[in-house]
């Protein structure tokens, strides 16, 4: 009898070592799971500041919003730039997404003049044509692509008043704003280019065209 009570008195004592270890594992996947989903939780959507309407792709009006935040001389952002022309005739000719283009020049002083530079044209109403001509004549950052007397013979290129675009370039008319929306991009906790806030949501980089095109079907409203 005494070595039988023995014996339950360990098995007892084993059954409660494996209710502990039990309830600290229990304890430990809650937590995991806890942080699993603060880190995976999607970000606050933040709203970007408005910006003047020859900046606006599209019908104002659109459901879909895509803000873009670029830097001529970024790369990827020319590949961003051949995506949206991608997705403007099913999304933006039909009225169902509009692109918002903010300058967020950081990587240089080309960056800098460029974006001045398309802010003359956008006083013409050629942004996103002097934009694409921009990002078509790409070689390089701070190699001289974007020098001053080349950003002039773009404007030439294009048409434009050459008269008024070089009066504008020269005078430093938006580096004031440049600036504003550079800052205002850091604000918005901007880091890389491109970036993009689709109805306020918040993408780094360029997703792929189809990944990009299933997101904005999501904001589209159902009939």
């Amino acid at each position: 009898m005494p070595k039988q009570s023995t014996r339950k008195r360990a098995q007892r004592k084993s059954n409660s070592s494996l209710w502990i270890i039990g309830g600290v594992i229990a304890a430990a996947v809650v937590v995991l799971g806890l942080v699993l989903i603060n880190v995976t939780a999607p970000r606050t959507p933040r709203v970007p500041a408005q910006t003047s309407a020859g900046r606006i792709l599209g019908d104002a009006n659109a459901p879909v919003t895509i803000d873009m935040y670029s830097d001529f001389q970024c790369p990827v952002c020319r590949r961003a730039d051949l995506a949206i022309q991608e997705l403007v005739p099913k999304y933006v000719d039909t009225g169902k997404a509009k692109v918002v283009y903010h300058n967020f020049a950081f990587i240089g002083r080309e960056s800098t003049q460029a974006a001045m530079a398309a802010e003359c044209a956008n006083d013409q109403g050629k942004f996103w044509d002097y934009a694409t001509h921009l990002f078509d004549n790409q070689a390089g950052e701070n190699a001289g692509a974007f020098s001053d007397p080349n950003l002039k013979r773009f404007a030439q290129e294009l048409n434009l008043d050459t008269a008024a675009f070089n009066a504008c370039f020269d005078s430093a008319k938006h580096s004031a704003l440049i600036q504003q929306e550079l800052d205002a991009g850091r604000a918005l906790g901007i880091k890389a280019t491109p970036s993009f806030f689709v109805n306020g949501q918040f993408v780094e980089g360029l997703l792929p065209t189809q990944q990009f095109a299933a997101m904005i079907e999501s904001y589209i409203p159902k009939q």
